[in-house]
């Protein structure tokens, strides 16, 4: 075994051998030993000087007192003590330094021990420098009282691994997030706690810059780690890890998606979806404006090329507007923007492969399109499947209607009943003749009462976001008008809603 190393030895580059190095250290330690200990040597010499003078005045102690007391001044008085004992300069000045207190007998006998042990060190240090042996085992010993006292357990580990690389996601913590994506295609990703609580009816917080006429379009809570599939209108579905995202501030204006994904001329993205594993019983149910739906395996969505893959075969003027997660036991609410509602299980719909239209949703008028599409969990709800309770039961879970005016307000999901697809529906919203429906979410649990933490973020055409607790919105029938959720100025509406769901709400949404 061989190692050759580039060193710097004596100030040059070099390139030595593990022998070479090992002996270059060994050089350099026995060099600092060598001084070091000169460097005591000299400092012990000296005051073995000093204490040997004090010494001899000690022992002469009133001769000296009367030399002293017949001079002058100092300096005459040193002369006369080194001229009378043979003092050198330094052992005269260091006499007449001493202190009363030292002239006792007890003090007499320290400086004594200290020129014996002055002696002893001196020779020491001499007999140290004239010895190489002795000093590699300075070199030893030293070594083992290092390691002794910094004795501590590593704290980093090297592992072997099939390829010796490191990945993304081994550096990079698994933390909440948020994204926000606007209608021209920007998406920032930021810190959970930028917006704070606010109440019911009020102006709202700014979401930060946008882009001239831009609006924001979804706003999601989802992992660092998580894939996020992006849809587009055009039907086409990207995937890119969530982290890949670059994070911003709140008044930052974003990523442009263009930047992340290859997307065509003219593609938006109109809904994105984070999953964290593709398994096998799980769908991604979409729908387009015009009232198609259909179900496709989430395992089909797996493996995505850069150039992203067909999910959805869209007729002429037609688009992929929404895009859900659910399960065959899960219902289906579906809402068009005059406020008709279906509500129907997943397993209503047959899955279909990716490159298909799928089928009708829901007969639509001539003037009207789809306004939004939520899942129910079947873990959630306890919907009868043909008929309706006559007593009147507002417990959870609820629809939750926005409408474009500002207005919304929470409707029993028992209030409806199980419809077929490709049918119009049921009334659930009563809406004026100039406003619309703009989304519509399914909120609580059926073990929850009305202090569910759960939340809903409105925003504006003029990028205004406001965030409201979900129990502060009234129950209401299906007929009902609702109660204002947020104040719109110089005739503005509601452009986006996007549901925090109350475990995140609880998390990283505090007051």
């Amino acid at each position: 075994f061989f190692l050759d190393l580039f060193s710097i030895l004596d100030g040059h580059p070099k390139l030595m051998g593990l022998k070479e190095i090992l002996q270059a250290f060994l050089d350099f330690r026995c060099s600092v030993i060598e001084r070091r200990a000169k460097f005591k040597l000299s400092q012990a010499l000296e005051r073995k000087h000093i204490v040997e003078g004090i010494v001899i005045g000690l022992d002469n102690l009133d001769a000296v007192i009367q030399v002293i007391r017949e001079t002058s001044n100092h300096t005459v008085a040193k002369e006369a003590l080194a001229k009378e004992y043979g003092l050198s300069e330094k052992q005269a000045e260091a006499l007449l330094d001493i202190t009363l207190r030292k002239l006792t007998s007890l003090e007499r006998k320290k400086f004594i021990d200290e020129a014996n042990s002055l002696s002893e060190s001196i020779s020491k240090l001499n007999e140290l420098l004239s010895s190489k042996k002795l000093m590699f085992q300075l070199i030893e010993q030293e070594a083992a009282d290092l390691k002794s006292k910094f004795a501590t357990p590593r704290r980093s580990f090297l592992e072997d691994s099939a390829n010796g690389e490191v990945d993304d996601m081994d550096v990079i913590p698994n933390e909440e997030m948020l994204l926000i994506l606007s209608e021209k295609g920007y998406l920032k990703r930021m810190n959970p706690n930028t917006f704070n609580l606010q109440n019911r009816g009020t102006i709202g917080k700014s979401v930060g810059k946008m882009r001239t006429n831009d609006n924001m379009s979804d706003f999601i809570v989802c992992q660092t780690h998580d894939h996020v599939l992006y849809f587009s209108d055009k039907g086409i579905v990207y995937s890119e890890r969530a982290y890949k995202i670059p994070e911003c501030t709140r008044v930052a204006a974003g990523t442009p998606l263009v930047q992340l994904l290859n997307l065509s001329d003219g593609e938006r993205i109109t809904s994105i979806v984070p999953v964290n594993k593709f398994v096998e019983d799980q769908y991604l149910v979409m729908l387009t404006v015009n009232g198609y739906i259909k179900k496709v395996p989430l395992n089909a969505f797996a493996s995505i090329r850069s150039t992203g893959i067909i999910s959805m075969r869209l007729v002429p003027g037609d688009e992929l507007k929404w895009v859900r997660l659910c399960r065959d036991d899960d219902l289906v609410a579906l809402a068009s923007q005059s406020g008709m509602v279906i509500v129907n299980t997943c397993n209503r719909l047959r899955p279909h492969g990716r490159t298909t239209r799928g089928m009708g949703a829901m007969r639509l008028k001539e003037d009207d399109k789809m306004a939004a599409m939520d899942i129910i969990p079947s873990t959630t709800h306890t919907m009868p499947g043909k008929t309706v309770s006559r007593v009147r039961d507002l417990s959870p879970p609820w629809l939750l209607f926005i409408a474009e005016n500002g207005y919304g307000k929470r409707v029993p999901l028992n209030a409806f009943r199980q419809s077929s697809f490709n049918r119009v529906g049921l009334r659930g919203y009563k809406l004026p003749e100039d406003c619309r429906l703009a989304a519509v979410f399914v909120v609580g649990e059926p073990t929850d009462d009305d202090a569910s933490e759960e939340q809903v973020v409105l925003v504006s055409h003029g990028g205004t976001v406001n965030r409201i607790k979900v129990k502060d919105i009234s129950i209401q029938g299906r007929g009902a008008k609702g109660v204002i959720l947020m104040r719109l100025e110089h005739a503005g509406k509601i452009q986006s809603a996007s549901l925090i769901s109350a475990a995140a709400a609880e998390e990283i949404l505090e007051d």
